[in-house]
């Protein structure tokens, strides 16, 4: 899921005041910190809020801290073409940062005099996506920063990040907003149909639940809960029911199945089972609960939790296998049933 969801950047995100105005005031007084480390979950803005602190650090006519929207700078910034600013990202997705990126694109970019602005700034997105050399490598320039020059790095997972490296900067937790706000603004941009349902599945996370509306992902978790569904019958043939999901990244695949999980258990658990994302897939998730017991849901969420670890890890893990194994735990608690 992305995080902007193609939301136009303008003026911050309503649940984004707060953490605007500390940046902003760092700003305007001059003493923003050289490294910025901004993380949280999937789908709060975490990137539009990276992009409007990148406008205003390289903007040449700030207002009370705030990019004009109007001077070269700024107009560069919407063109994305700005000269001083550099993205370090994947060269695809679900790579890592290589280390000559950090080496040899940051390195030359931070000795050069910046070409339009007074500053310069390095966008690195997503962080977490150097592994244990690569992030090494920045640290020089953390440790030893470039005359302004600003490092800004987005992440949805800090903890994955060296220690060393989250230390080395002015760090915000960004954070989802309250229900009743995160809703309030979804309706407002997307209108009140499946909104509600939208944000629940996404977690709380507006702008998760925004691309949900408008790109197809109740199809996605409907597809998923289907592989779940299937996966339980004691007579499935796992390997053939994983290759079905291959045009599926990992990552995304094991997020839906995790969610899936979540509301399972809930299910399990609640008087009321039936949750937003459950009510939207066609199999009888009632009867299988019924067939399930809280224990093996827990071992196979946990099992999904270390999954989710492996593939974002630099380890490269085995794809088909991975699922497999994943599969084969949940359809074990269904094989000869009792309740646990």
């Amino acid at each position: 899921m992305s995080d902007d969801a193609r939301v136009p950047v303008t003026a911050p995100l309503p649940w984004q005041f707060d953490d605007w105005a500390r940046l902003s005031g760092s700003i305007r007084k001059r003493r923003l910190h050289h490294g910025v480390l901004l993380g949280g979950p999937a789908g709060i803005g975490k990137r539009l809020l990276s992009e409007r602190l990148a406008a205003a650090i390289l903007c040449g006519h700030l207002i009370e801290g705030e990019p004009c929207g109007e001077c070269k700078s700024c107009s560069l910034m919407r063109a994305g073409t700005h000269p001083d600013l550099l993205r370090i990202a994947p060269e695809e997705p679900g790579k890592q940062i290589r280390i000559n990126q950090i080496r040899n694109e940051l390195g030359e970019f931070v000795m050069r005099t910046s070409s339009v602005a007074q500053a310069k700034v390095v966008m690195i997105d997503p962080a977490d996506a150097m592994n244990h050399s690569t992030a090494n490598c920045l640290l020089k320039s953390l440790e030893e920063p470039a005359p302004d020059t600003h490092l800004v790095l987005v992440t949805d997972a800090p903890a994955r990040l060296l220690a060393t490296v989250r230390s080395r900067c002015e760090q915000l937790r960004l954070r989802p907003p309250a229900p009743g706000q995160g809703l309030a603004w979804l309706t407002t941009v997307a209108g009140a149909e499946d909104a509600a349902d939208a944000l629940e599945l996404a977690c709380g996370c507006p702008l998760a639940a925004l691309e949900l509306l408008r790109d197809g992902g109740f199809g996605q978790f409907e597809r998923v809960a289907n592989l779940m569904f299937r996966a339980a019958d004691p007579g499935a043939w796992i390997p053939v029911l994983v290759s079905e999901y291959a045009d599926l990244d990992l990552r995304v695949l094991l997020e839906w199945i995790f969610m899936f999980l979540l509301d399972f258990s809930r299910s399990l658990t609640t008087k009321d089972p039936a949750v937003a994302r459950l009510r939207r897939t066609t199999g009888d998730y009632v009867a299988l609960t019924g067939r399930s017991s809280a224990r093996h849901v827990a071992r196979v969420l946990q099992r999904t939790v270390a999954a989710r670890r492996d593939a974002m890890s630099t380890a490269n893990p085995n794809r088909q296998l991975l699922l497999e194994a994943l599969m084969i735990d949940w359809q074990r608690g269904f094989v000869g049933w009792q309740k646990a």
